[in-house]
């Protein structure tokens, strides 16, 4: 069969805009540039990343290199879902967003599905760190992740010293006894001191991720990111070792209702070990700068087959309702670029979603730390973080009030988020 001229020419850019786009990704060509004012870009975008952690690149954009400006506003992440989706039925939206993993299945079809004409699944793949995947759709990505924020243990060195324990606990078996040793008893047989806090909903900051941690390091995942059936195995069993910590009866006793937050009791050094997110450091840093700490590896199954952290991803996507859907895309590109990627994640204090940085890793002791861990980490696609965390707290509260077993607690939970999820 004959090729004609036109077939020869389409092909031929088809080729060349793949090879660019490899080029862009992979970072050899930081992303598209233009010279002329007439060719200036102006977008608003929404985030709720810190408009410290952007200016840089904001700045870079700006230059004659990308000729691109982008207005950005910092949003409240407690409002944030909320405001975007009222904006658009006001058609006063944004043309970009930088939006949390928690935030891709319920407000994806306010997306462009970027087609794979445009970023194939194998780039993407290549480019980009394992857990991401969850932007993926039948034809094409939601956004192009930019920065990763997983979840690690923090621990008071002081505390630890004074018990003769050398370094944080690697394994839950570890974790269990580290805790047990340095939870200390007033006269009343109240927690003076606790080694850790888990078992309680209500003042136990993360609670759902820390589950949710324990359950995919079971090899579950939640929630199976193709059909969204609902998988809880390993739930039972997670839910039984988080909750047995405020279990009076138990030997790993360490935490009551009674108790402040979490986060809180950690910085007060009342908490010894405290699973918060990696960006969270520098604030704890502040807040308490006589405080002595470091962060480490979230403890592993004994003999796991995974070795994984659950974390949180940031990526940049374009609004359905943009204007100028070309020039979105030009920004999103540069945006997630190599060079562009450095600079937020650096802002950020976060781990960049990039294979190649992520393998060059970070000098700051705390971000080599960060850095690991956003390699192994997952996370599962939220239909509605509010309403799933309700029924994550539902859970645990009727086994620490012995008004279900884990057994009949799991099995609850997983009939509301089947609901939930098929309504």
């Amino acid at each position: 069969m004959k090729i004609g001229k036109l077939q020869i020419i389409i092909i031929a850019l088809a080729i060349a805009a793949g090879i660019f786009a490899i080029l862009v990704f992979a970072g050899v060509i930081p992303g598209f540039s233009g010279s002329s004012s007439k060719n200036k870009i102006s977008l608003a975008m929404w985030g709720t990343i810190s408009e410290h952690a952007l200016q840089s690149a904001l700045i870079d954009l700006k230059s004659s290199k990308y000729n691109i400006e982008i207005s950005y506003q910092e949003k409240n992440p407690a409002t944030f879902e909320n405001e975007f989706v009222d904006a658009l039925a006001r058609q006063k939206g944004p043309d970009l967003v930088i939006f949390p993993s928690e935030m891709i299945l319920p407000e994806k079809n306010k997306l462009q599905i970027i087609p794979f004409e445009t970023i194939g699944e194998r780039l993407f793949r290549d480019t980009f760190a394992d857990g991401t995947e969850l932007l993926l759709t039948e034809a094409g990505v939601a956004g192009f992740p930019i920065l990763i924020d997983p979840l690690v243990l923090y621990w008071n060195k002081d505390i630890f010293r004074n018990k003769s324990i050398a370094d944080s606990p690697k394994t839950w078996n570890e974790f269990l006894t580290t805790s047990q040793t340095l939870t200390e008893f007033g006269s009343a047989g109240n927690i003076s001191r606790a080694g850790s806090a888990l078992g309680i909903e209500t003042n136990v900051n993360h609670f759902k991720e820390i589950i949710s941690l324990l359950v995919l390091q079971t090899g579950s995942p939640i929630v199976d990111p193709k059909t969204l059936r609902v998988n809880f195995d390993g739930m039972k069993d997670a839910l039984r070792f988080f909750a047995e910590f405020s279990d009076p009866q138990k030997f790993s006793y360490s935490w009551a209702k009674s108790m402040p937050e979490s986060e809180d009791a950690f910085l007060k050094e009342s908490l010894a070990m405290y699973f918060g997110f990696g960006s969270q450091y520098p604030s704890i840093k502040e807040r308490n700068p006589h405080l002595n700490f470091d962060i480490s590896q979230v403890p592993q199954i004994l003999n796991g087959r995974l070795s994984l952290t659950y974390g949180k991803f940031y990526s940049v996507g374009i609004v359905n309702q943009t204007k100028n859907y070309d020039g979105a895309l030009r920004a999103i590109q540069v945006i997630a670029s190599k060079e562009q990627a450095q600079k937020i994640s650096e802002g950020a204090f976060m781990a960049p979603a990039r294979r190649d940085l992520l393998k060059e890793g970070a000098t700051n002791a705390p971000l080599q730390t960060i850095f690991k861990q956003a390699i192994k980490f997952r996370s599962w696609l939220d239909i509605n973080y509010a309403r799933t965390s309700e029924i994550f707290a539902g859970m645990v509260k009727s086994v620490y009030t012995r008004v279900k077993t884990e057994e009949q607690a799991t099995r609850d939970a997983r009939e509301l988020l089947d609901a939930l999820y098929n309504r």
